[in-house]
């Protein structure tokens, strides 16, 4: 008997536990939507109260009609999407070739990609930027989809490599009896059964060139070019911040990665799962 108490007790400090690691996560999300919906003069009250007196969505039409916001989620899209297709075309030519041939300095290049991937920005940004200065790949898409590719890299080499490993060779061997070669082998075969590391890399990828923020600081000098990262920052002056329409801006951000998150991630935690206990 007082072992099922003890039990129940330690379910209910559990569970009590979770819940307010829910709230805490949720917490900044929640305030951030209400700073959003709060008319200005709310937003400076003192002490600051998650309560909305006289909600508004002004700042969402400010934010939509009345700023660079549209145009900047429109160059995201393009830079994100761009440099995702590129991260995960990369990737599965060079994790394939890591995962399946043993070639001289094979094992310096995987630990350089390690190197790659614990090397901060900060550290390559200003040689990027002085690179792409010389070449004219400041300020232009091109500039941001290759630096953010860059940063990528690594990392979703090293996650497709790990899970090519898993898949049988004997699939490969199988398909080329039939007449398929390496390369029909590798998208045909290997491919569709690695579903769940590509949609890994895919949505690693997505999330982390989303949110960056270095490159798309230095690499951009105008709004043609400037993703929402950037975009935000407008609405910060000199002296007075606008954190309704700031709110607003970071809600708008925050939904495609959000949406993207809940759509993949029974797969996104699959793929990194088992490309890191088998592999």
């Amino acid at each position: 008997m007082k072992h099922k108490k003890s039990n129940v007790g330690k379910a209910i400090l559990s569970y009590l536990f979770l819940i307010g690691l829910i709230i805490f996560g949720l917490f900044p999300a929640l305030w951030m939507f209400v700073t959003s919906i709060k008319p200005m003069n709310e937003n400076f009250t003192v002490p600051p109260s998650i309560m909305v007196q006289n909600p508004t969505w002004t700042n969402y039409h400010k934010v939509i009609f009345e700023s660079g916001i549209p145009r900047a989620f429109l160059n995201s899209i393009v830079v994100t999407g761009s440099a995702t297709l590129l991260t995960l075309f990369i990737a599965i030519l060079a994790g394939y070739g890591f995962s399946r041939y043993k070639f001289k300095g094979s094992k310096k290049l995987s630990s350089g990609l390690l190197y790659g991937q614990m090397m901060p920005g900060v550290v390559i940004v200003m040689p990027i930027y002085m690179t792409f200065t010389k070449i004219g790949f400041v300020d232009s898409y091109i500039g941001l989809i290759i630096a953010n590719v860059a940063l990528t890299i690594p990392m979703s080499v090293i996650m497709l490599t790990s899970f090519f490993k898993t898949v049988p060779r004997e699939l490969e061997e199988a398909a080329k009896i039939d007449g398929t070669t390496t390369v029909g082998a590798l998208f045909r075969i290997i491919l569709p059964v690695s579903s769940p590391g590509l949609i890994a890399v895919t949505v690693y990828a997505f999330l982390h060139i989303w949110e960056e923020f270095l490159f798309a600081l230095i690499l951009t000098n105008s709004d043609t070019v400037r993703t929402l990262p950037i975009g935000i920052t407008h609405f910060s002056g000199e002296f007075v911040v606008d954190w309704g329409a700031m709110m607003g801006a970071s809600m708008l951000v925050s939904v495609p990665v959000l949406i993207i998150f809940l759509l993949c991630n029974k797969y996104f935690v699959q793929g990194l799962s088992d490309g890191s206990v088998k592999g």
